[in-house]
């Protein structure tokens, strides 16, 4: 099931697979799946093998396509807590995000989805090292929802994804 915009970046990874093909390599990440304890509950340089293996796929990202939810006007826990464990494991206390090209993207199953987190996680991305290539929230105008009722993106949607922050992201993949 999961949250509308757990489901708009799987949708993303669909739709830039179909019109980039080759041109693109993706690793389609939930944080969720990741073995990562609350940072301030180990003991120091105890690292859990989970932000390694993180930490591994976000060094080899040419682009980085994020949808994420709005918690209270910001982003969630667990997306800060992992920056935190990225962050233990570096000496220069950087992260793979340092240089990464970002696309932020939101919509809403209801209510404001990621719309008011969107400008705190920019701002995060950015005190990060990452470069915003694009910031869009989808506009669904009067529908009910982003989604049909087998789950796909509505084609109006869809076409603004497309349009807008998978080619731009795809354009400006490239690391500096």
């Amino acid at each position: 099931m999961g949250s509308a915009n757990w489901k708009l970046a799987s949708a993303a990874a669909s739709i830039a697979k179909e019109a980039f093909g080759d041109r693109v390599d993706l690793i389609v990440l939930d944080l969720m799946e990741y073995d990562l304890p609350r940072f301030e509950a180990v003991a120091p340089n105890e690292y859990p093998v989970d932000v390694m293996r993180l930490k591994s796929l976000l060094e080899h990202a040419n682009g980085i396509f994020v949808s994420s939810d709005e918690y209270t006007g910001a982003y969630s826990t667990i997306f800060r807590n992992a920056v935190r464990w990225l962050r233990a494991i570096d000496a220069d206390q950087r992260t793979p995000f340092d240089g990464a090209r970002v696309a932020l993207c939101g919509t809403s199953g209801r209510g404001a989805g990621g719309l008011r987190g969107q400008p705190a996680l920019q701002q995060f991305f950015l005190e990060l090292g990452a470069e915003i290539v694009v910031s869009q929230q989808l506009e669904q105008g009067t529908l009910d929802s982003p989604f049909t009722k087998d789950g796909t993106l509505v084609p109006k949607l869809r076409k603004q994804l497309l349009e807008g922050c998978l080619t731009t992201l795809c354009e400006r993949q490239a690391r500096p």
